[in-house]
């Protein structure tokens, strides 16, 4: 998923830091409490859909 925004911008519209936000997005860091989860999805106005479902399972062509 790309929002168009940098990890650093996100970072604060968040509230966590740019590295945690990178160990999210390269998998070495899979939890996330559920304030979190949802400052997430909030700042990327994305669905559960959007953040839980891996790209690779996705239909060619889709998102």
């Amino acid at each position: 998923m790309q929002a168009g925004i940098s990890v650093r911008h996100l970072a604060d519209r968040v509230g966590c830091s740019a590295s945690y936000l990178r160990k999210l997005e390269r998998g070495t860091r899979s939890r996330m409490g559920p304030e979190f989860y949802v400052a997430l999805r909030t700042a990327l106005a994305a669905t559960d859909e959007d953040l839980l479902d891996p790209v690779e399972d996705r239909p060619k062509g889709s998102r």
